[in-house]
């Protein structure tokens, strides 16, 4: 990196640092949890966005359009076809109950036992996200400008503790409008720099000569195929990624909470549709970032049959990435600073949501709920950044020592978010349906049955795993209040 991306480095960290002091120069806990409820639109929209992005999203489009073609485009509809349940049905529907963690919503459905399992569900599902994202994004960034994987850690780790130690919830609001320019910009200018590179046409030529424009140029039938095992259909991009979608949008305490950090309805409904604009936009660029890589790898003869068919997944992906680390470090005028802030950006806007959720969940759901003693939020919240920078940290000489652990880790993450959705479904729409005990003793076992699911079922295209782990929690619930149901009706008989 040349001077003057280490400038443009040091100008993006002072300014998410001051926007953190400036916004802790106010007090109270439903400031530092929900902003005073008085965010609008665009700050609400785009921390939706960017909470939801990090390093390895940055990574894994590219990559992805590299390795295997276009196929994953055709998930990014769902941002629009979410968006409408959410700001139609969700957003309505919990507006105005005045919650701070949504999962308070379960006990008034169910009772406190349903509400302290969703919440501590969420607590540890984000705990192994945040780890997850600091080490991947680190060793993505190690990749790409040669920094050590500790330092990069501790960075995205410590910065992202300060600030939201600082300011809470309204600054990491505000730095993840900060981090969207940044990020946003950094792929701008990555693409006029293509485009000025390369002439456009060219370009495609050459893609579509690799095969990174498949399944649509040519064209793949197997994209249409509705054989499950099919690694990406366009019916696992539609039915598997939608239902991720709604346990992210309306089950995660993260994205539920900027929610009601809005100051009213309206401009939470419009929130939500600049986050499905915003995203959409980004990732598209993002997937030309791809196309671009592979069309320049093909010229330099990477994609020869013999040698590019002979590899496997993970080392098409690992190809791909030293594709993107040489693209970045070849950008001029400070190009790979900016791309550097924008991978920083990413990581930071998971982490800092991360860690401000979990202690409004905790707070809400256990401290003040179960009258238990516990320290400040401020302090809750640095405690909660210390633990999850040094479980990222951790995670270096681990999956050095064992690769697999990393798809482990991904795999009980995306194992949780279901089940979560699942208990928000059966509150919303269940009432009078699943009985306190079922619904509980049906979520234990749904999560259960969502990790084995997750880690032993193959072949499975990978979208269909959250709608598998749906439908399996769902059985489970109701299986288990039929039977608490019954079991309550023959004791009130034999009474």
């Amino acid at each position: 990196m040349e001077t003057l991306d280490i400038v443009i480095l040091v100008i993006y960290l002072m300014l998410v640092l001051g926007i953190g002091w400036l916004a802790g120069r106010r007090r109270g806990t439903e400031e530092y949890f929900l902003a005073g409820r008085s965010m609008g639109w665009l700050p609400v929209g785009l921390s939706i966005m960017v909470t939801s992005f990090s390093a390895i999203n940055y990574a894994a489009i590219p990559t992805e359009v590299f390795s295997h073609g276009l196929a994953v485009t055709a998930s990014f509809m769902v941002f629009f076809i979410v968006a409408w349940p959410i700001s139609k049905i969700w957003m309505p529907y919990f507006h105005g109950m005045g919650l701070t963690s949504v999962y308070e919503f379960l006990e008034r459905r169910f009772d406190w036992r349903v509400r302290t399992l969703a919440s501590g569900l969420f607590i540890m599902w984000r705990f192994f996200w945040m780890a997850t994202a600091l080490y991947a994004s680190a060793k993505i960034m190690s990749v790409i400008t040669g920094w050590n994987l500790w330092i990069l850690v501790l960075i995205c780790g410590v910065v992202a503790t300060a600030y939201t130690f600082w300011g809470g919830i309204r600054a990491v609001m505000w730095t993840d409008v900060l981090q969207f320019v940044v990020l946003f910009g950094g792929l701008i200018y990555i693409i006029i720099v293509i485009i000025f590179h390369d002439n456009p046409s060219e370009t495609m030529r050459l893609a579509y000569e690799s095969g990174s424009l498949k399944p649509f140029a040519p064209f793949d039938s197997s994209f249409l195929s509705f054989d499950p095992r099919v690694r990406m259909t366009l019916w696992s991009a539609l039915v598997g990624v939608s239902v991720t979608f709604l346990a992210r949008y309306g089950a995660d305490q993260v994205v539920m909470q900027r929610y009601f950090t809005a100051r009213d309805l309206l401009v939470c409904q419009r929130g939500i549709w600049i986050n499905a604009a915003a995203s959409f936009v980004t990732l598209g660029l993002l997937s030309l970032l791809g196309i671009a890589l592979s069309a320049t790898a093909y010229r330099n003869g990477m994609f020869r049959a013999e040698v590019w068919d002979g590899l496997k997944d993970v080392q098409r992906q690992g190809a791909a990435l030293k594709q993107l680390a040489v693209f970045v470090r070849g950008l001029p005028l400070g190009g790979c600073g900016l791309v550097f802030a924008g991978l920083l950006a990413a990581t930071m806007s998971s982490v800092d949501s991360g860690i401000n959720s979990c202690a409004a969940a905790y707070v809400t759901d256990f401290q003040k709920r179960l009258g238990w003693r516990g320290v400040s939020p401020k302090w809750l919240v640095l405690c909660i950044g210390i633990v999850c920078t040094a479980l990222g940290a951790a995670l270096i000489p681990t999956i050095g020592r064992s690769s697999s652990l990393f798809a482990i880790v991904n795999k009980v993450v995306n194992g949780l978010g279901s089940p979560l959705l699942c208990l928000m479904l059966l509150g919303m729409f269940g009432k009078g349906k699943f009985t306190s005990t079922g619904v509980l003793v049906g979520g234990v076992i749904g999560l259960i049955a969502s990790l084995a699911i997750s880690f032993f079922v193959k072949p499975l295209a990978l979208q269909y795993y959250s709608a598998a782990n749906l439908l399996a929690t769902f059985a489970a619930c109701v299986i288990c209040s039929a039977i608490f149901r019954s079991s309550h009706i023959r004791g009130e008989n034999h009474d």
